[in-house]
């Protein structure tokens, strides 16, 4: 039985608001893993989740920096995944082979959130992040981009807007894989049968020659 998987666009605790507040329900227990902030300010990465989450509801928070270390990720009923640079992210997690883990956390039935580069490693490959205004660096010389590929083979882009859809398709008519595209204040929520928007703005699901815009809480056809 797989659990929700919540791929977010980013943005503040106001534009996540909705979102965090569907990722939240029957959630006690959440460790946090800040690791794709550059700056490695990890503290305060703590307190802003910490008063973000807690607009909704009190939840044990437990941050995780270190993927080495041998963590029973049973105790925790979802796995939150901050912004930040998402090659410094999936290298990091690969390197401790914590891609496994999400995977089998995720089909244990338990709720994995990814918040802009903890939504992108979600989808086929990271590529995407290198894309329009918001795009990253590979400063860590990351080889493999693969992402975990939780999305049916589509990359995942986040910050999404509008006038980025050719851009995306150029990208598309590289790789051949369709690209899930998330704007702020939204997030694709899937429970391991059926996508859907939830938040505040249309999601676009773009091919090399169109696009499709979902509606909040449109089931999406991928």
């Amino acid at each position: 039985m797989a659990g929700k998987l919540f791929l977010s666009g980013g943005g503040d605790e106001k534009q996540t608001f909705e979102v965090d507040k569907v990722f939240l329900e029957g959630v006690n227990s959440i460790l946090y893993i800040p690791i794709a902030w550059q700056n490695e300010d990890y503290v305060s990465c703590n307190d802003w989740f910490t008063n973000a989450i807690k607009q909704h509801k009190e939840v044990k928070i437990e941050m995780l920096t270190d993927l080495s270390k041998d963590n029973d990720l049973s105790k925790f009923d979802a796995i939150y995944i901050g912004g930040g640079n998402t090659f410094k992210l999936l290298k990091e997690i690969k390197d401790n082979n914590f891609d496994k883990k999400l995977i089998e956390f995720f089909k244990e039935g338990k709720s994995i959130y990814g918040g802009s580069a903890g939504a992108i490693i979600q989808g086929a490959d990271i590529n995407t992040s290198l894309l329009c205004k918001d795009k990253d660096v590979n400063k860590v010389n990351l080889q493999d981009t693969s992402g975990l590929n939780l999305i049916k083979d589509h990359d995942i882009q986040a910050h999404y807007e509008s006038d980025q859809a050719e851009e995306h398709q150029s990208y598309i008519r590289k790789t051949n894989r369709k690209v899930i595209a998330i704007p702020e204040e939204s997030a694709l929520i899937f429970d391991g049968k059926e996508f859907k928007a939830i938040g505040l703005k249309p999601i676009t699901v773009i091919s090399k020659d169109s696009s499709k815009d979902y509606q909040i809480n449109e089931t999406i056809n991928i």
